[in-house]
């Protein structure tokens, strides 16, 4: 019996060896052959498929193998083998799914080598073609195009594959981009190189450098100089729109939201139901430019708070151009995920992007698990989801990958917001966010839904040197009971301490200022059942 092995080979297991699939489900007819010289022998074999087989390929062989070896010249026997591979489709859901890992591009000779693995994470024979790309200084084009793909890739199968790079630049930070697509499939890898020439090859190369420099400021004045007598070259439309995460609580939606920015505009906590309000993150492409509205967590809700943030999160809907399904890859699909899909199914028009978050949490058949039940669940609730995209924030896998395909999904439109903007939040609510994620950590459980922060006022202390100010910050932090007084603020005052100082140190960073921060802990009696203290709160 063949299994498949590392690469794109098919070992051989012996009679003795556990068999798993194809290789179990098999039974020859017959065992044992005599073929004769310049004859043939039909072999016939049946599959018996289990009723809970999982879907997609199962991929084996049947394997003919020499009872006794042919001795060579040397006097070592060789036993000689012939193989027909076997392709079988158990009926059901398919969940194509691809990745490249362990991109590395390294000095080899006068050139370099760019290695990494490819891996079908689904469950289904995939195809893939192959493009690889690089970019130098100043954003020039390194020559590359398309690269050497295996015939097939089966599920499970890792091949590990080498380009050479004869000619990389001498004198350059250069970025190179795997980019690996088969139907259903989209993935990539990056990674940087930097070459260290002798000098003798390092002064010719900076030469080169600075007349690729010169060259592209001489075409931009050349252009400017003649903008006024021929139109403007032809370029793809530049687009521009709001793209929502949703999911149940606690999926990775705000830690997905900073990754894309590349910066904290959204609070992250390991409890649940940790974002209150949308929040805005906004990406800077030269393509595009995406606004990431980070919703709170769709749950049942228990509390007058609970409806009013389910009704942010659905209003949230109707307004953006493209939602984003965050689905934990550590947790099976359950009645929360259900319930949010059934609600996507209704809205007809807006693309919906199954994303599926934490995968580096899970081993692959997890994953591929994972990708399958969601496919799955788009076709049982009767849509489509425009992408299934596996993502790992805190990894940063697969994160640009995924805002290269929300891009195309955006309309066509000018930015909407001023260059270098990265949210439209208030500075006194993400200062009064910062706070509330500080006192999250480290409390009991029932705690956190309890605490709500509101900035009071933020005021430049007088009489302070230029080059020396200082934030003055006085803030209150408002629990629904005073036997929770003693939790927020410690024995002797310690934990609301540590909150101030790591609360501080992020509020800096935010705002670029040194901060005094006055903080005090006040009851607001079941504030979130009373519509009064939510509207004195903010919601």
């Amino acid at each position: 019996m063949a299994h498949q092995s590392m690469g794109d080979a098919f070992a051989v297991r012996g009679p003795e060896e556990p068999r798993g699939a194809t290789g179990a489900w098999t039974r020859l007819a017959r065992d044992r052959v005599t073929v004769p010289a310049g004859g043939a022998v039909s072999v016939p074999f049946t599959v018996a498929v289990p009723e809970r087989a999982e879907p997609g390929d199962h991929p084996g062989a049947v394997v003919a193998l020499e009872d006794e070896p042919t001795a060579t010249a040397g006097a070592i026997g060789v036993r000689r083998a012939v193989a027909a591979r076997v392709y079988l489709r158990v009926s059901g859901p398919t969940a194509p799914a691809l990745a490249v890992e362990g991109l590395t591009v390294t000095p080899h000779g006068s050139g370099a080598e760019i290695t990494y693995t490819l891996r079908d994470l689904g469950n289904v024979t995939l195809r893939p073609r192959i493009a690889l790309t690089s970019t130098g200084a100043l954003g020039r084009p390194l020559a590359h195009g398309a690269a050497t793909a295996p015939a097939e890739l089966l599920p499970g199968q890792r091949v590990r594959l080498t380009e050479s790079w004869p000619d990389p630049p001498a004198l350059d930070r250069t970025r190179t981009t795997v980019r690996a697509t088969a139907p259903g499939a989209t993935a990539e890898g990056t990674a940087g190189y930097a070459a260290h020439p002798r000098l003798g090859t390092l002064l010719a190369g900076a030469t080169a450098l600075l007349a690729v420099a010169w060259s592209a400021l001489g075409a931009a004045s050349g252009r400017m100089a003649r903008m006024s007598d021929r139109s403007p070259e032809p370029t793809a439309p530049h687009r521009a729109g709001f793209a929502c995460f949703v999911g149940r609580p606690n999926a990775g939606k705000s830690t997905l939201t900073n990754a894309l920015v590349g910066t904290k505009v959204a609070i992250t906590s390991n409890r649940p139901q940790t974002t209150r309000h949308t929040v805005r993150g906004i990406v800077h492409r030269p393509d595009a430019q995406l606004v990431l509205v980070d919703t709170p967590g769709l749950h049942k809700p228990r509390t007058l708070l609970g409806e009013r943030l389910n009704d942010v999160v659905r209003a949230t809907w109707s307004e953006v151009d493209v939602i984003g399904f965050c689905l934990p890859a550590d947790q099976k699909l359950g009645p929360g995920d259900k319930f949010i899909a059934k609600e996507l199914a209704g809205i007809k028009k807006t693309p919906k992007i199954a994303i599926v978050t934490k995968t580096d949490l899970v081993e692959s058949k997890a994953l591929a698990e994972q990708l399958l039940a969601i496919h799955q669940l788009g076709i049982e609730l009767g849509f489509e989801w425009a992408e299934i995209v596996p993502v790992s924030a805190v990894g940063d896998s697969q994160v640009q990958l995924l805002a290269d395909l929300i891009a195309p999904l955006l309309p066509e439109s000018p930015p909407l917001y001023p260059e270098g903007d990265l949210t439209d939040e208030p500075e006194m609510v993400m200062v009064a966010e910062l706070i509330r994620e500080a006192a999250l950590e480290g409390v009991r459980d029932e705690l956190p839904h309890s605490i709500a922060v509101v900035v009071e006022e933020m005021i430049p202390r007088e009489n302070r040197p230029a080059d020396r100010p200082l934030l003055d910050i006085h803030a209150n932090v408002y629990i629904e009971r005073p036997s929770q007084k003693g939790i927020i603020i410690g024995p002797k005052g310690s934990r609301l301490k540590e909150v101030g100082m790591k609360s501080r140190k992020h509020i800096e960073a935010l705002l670029g200022t040194p901060v005094f921060l006055d903080l005090h802990v006040k009851v607001a009696k079941d504030w979130q059942r009373d519509p009064k203290q939510l509207r004195k709160l903010g919601f």
